[in-house]
C-alpha cells in the first residue's frame, strides 16, 4: 500500500514539488525498515548463530534509519523553526555513531550466540534521540499555525501520536512488532492529508487561496489575537494577459506572490483571494513589523522592475483587528485604504505620462 501511495504522489505533485520528494524519500525508507523488519521476524523464528553477523548489521542499519526518518518528518513539517538550526543534528550524528560502535560495543543491542536479541546498557539513547525529534516533530505541528489551522494541527497530531503509541507498546510487549507498520499507515495518512490540504492552495501564485483565508478570518475573528491585515491589489494584470498572453500573466502572478512571501516572512501569511487580489494576515505583528515589511516589498519590487520589462506594481493597504471588532469589517478599511493607495499610484502615472508629452 505504501508503494502505491510513493507510485500516486510522483504522478500528482502535493502542495509543492520538495515536500512531495520529501515524502517519498521517507516512505521508501519506511519500506526499507518494513523489510528489515520481515527479516529480523524470520532470523528469531530460525534462530541460527550463522546470520548473526548479518542480523546485527540489519539491525544497526534498521536503529539509524529510525531516527533519520522522524528527523526529515522535523524538517518537513517545521518550516525551518528547528530543522535550520544545525545543533539539532547533532543527537542525530552521535546517534549513528553510537549505532555503528554498537556493532562491535553492544551498547544499544547484542545478539547472543544463539541469535537472540537483546536490549544493550545504552539502548535508552537510542530511545532517547528518537523521542527527542518526536517531541519536536509535535511541537513544530502544535506552532506551525501559519501552514495548518486548528483542524488540521489536531488530525497531524494524532497521525504523528499514534507511531509514538505503538513505540511504547513494543518496548512493554517486545514480541508485538508494530511500530513500523503504524509509521507506514500514518504515512498514508498523511498523504490523504497532504492531497487534502493542496485545495487551500492556489496552483497559479502557489500560495493559500480565498477558502484557506475565509476560514483563517473565521478562525481568528473568535479570538483576540492583534492581526494586522494587508490588502494588495496587483495593478495592470489585464493589460499584461490581454498584450502578452495568460501565460505570461501567470508567470506574474507567481512572481508577485514570491516577492510577497518574501517580503513578509516571519510577519505574516500570505494569500491569493481573486484574480489580482491578495492579502496578508499577519498575527501577533506589530504596526512596525507590518511597515518594515511593506518597505521591505517595495524595496524588491524596485530592484525587480530595474531588471524587467514587465513590471510589478501593488497598491496597498493595511488596518489592525483587535479583538474588539468584527475583523470583516477591518478588512473592508484595508480594502479601502489600497483603494486610496491605488488611486494616488495611478495619478502618479498620469502626471509622469503627461510630463513626458509634454516635453516631446
Amino acid at each position: 500500500m505504501l508503494g502505491f501511495t510513493i507510485i500516486l504522489s510522483q504522478r500528482n505533485f502535493v502542495i509543492d514539488r520538495h515536500k512531495t520528494k520529501v515524502f517519498i524519500i521517507v516512505s521508501f525508507l519506511t519500506i526499507v525498515l518494513l523489510i528489515i523488519e520481515i527479516i529480523e521476524y524470520y532470523l528469531i523464528s530460525v534462530r541460527s548463530a550463522e546470520y548473526i553477523i548479518l542480523y546485527k548489521l540489519l539491525m544497526v542499519l534498521a536503529f539509524i534509519l529510525t531516527n533519520i526518518i522522524v528527523y526529515i518528518l522535523l524538517s518537513l513539517n517545521d518550516s525551518g523553526r528547528f530543522s535550520k538550526n544545525i545543533f539539532l543534528a547533532i543527537p542525530l550524528i552521535i546517534n549513528i555513531i553510537i549505532n555503528i560502535a554498537t556493532y562491535w560495543t553492544s551498547w544499544i543491542f547484542y545478539i547472543d550466540p544463539q541469535g537472540q536479541y537483546h536490549r544493550g546498557d545504552y539502548f535508552f539513547v537510542q530511545l532517547s534521540i528518537n523521542m527527542f525529534y518526536y517531541i519536536l516533530l509535535i511541537i513544530a505541528i502544535f506552532i506551525n499555525d501559519d501552514d495548518y489551522d486548528s483542524d488540521d494541527i489536531k488530525f497531524l497530531s494524532s497521525i504523528f501520536i499514534l507511531p509514538v503509541i505503538a513505540i511504547i507498546i513494543q518496548i512493554n510487549y517486545p514480541k508485538y512488532y508494530l511500530i513500523w507498520v503504524t509509521v507506514a499507515f500514518s504515512l498514508m495518512l498523511y498523504y490523504i492529508f497532504l492531497r487534502e490540504l493542496q485545495f487551500k492552495y492556489d496552483l497559479t501564485s502557489g500560495i493559500k487561496n480565498r477558502r484557506a483565508f475565509t476560514n483563517k478570518m473565521l478562525q481568528l475573528n473568535k479570538g483576540n489575537k492583534n492581526t494586522g491585515i494587508v490588502v494588495l491589489d496587483l495593478n495592470d494584470l489585464k493589460k499584461i494577459n490581454d498584450s502578452k498572453g495568460h501565460d505570461k500573466g501567470d508567470e506574474i502572478i507567481h512572481k508577485s506572490a514570491e516577492i510577497l512571501q518574501e517580503s513578509f516572512e516571519n510577519v505574516g501569511t500570505a494569500y491569493r483571494i481573486g484574480g489580482d487580489e491578495f492579502t496578508v494576515l499577519c498575527v501577533n505583528s506589530s504596526e512596525e513589523q507590518v511597515e518594515a515589511a511593506l518597505m521591505k516589498l517595495v524595496k524588491l519590487l524596485e530592484e525587480y522592475n530595474n531588471k524587467n520589462d514587465l513590471k510589478i506594481v501593488f497598491a496597498y493597504g493595511y488596518d489592525f483587528y483587535t479583538g474588539n471588532e468584527d475583523i470583516f469589517e477591518v478588512f473592508e478599511i484595508a480594502d479601502k485604504k489600497m483603494y486610496e493607495h491605488k488611486a494616488k499610484i495611478k495619478g502618479c502615472y498620469r502626471r509622469r505620462r503627461v510630463d513626458k508629452l509634454s516635453k516631446e
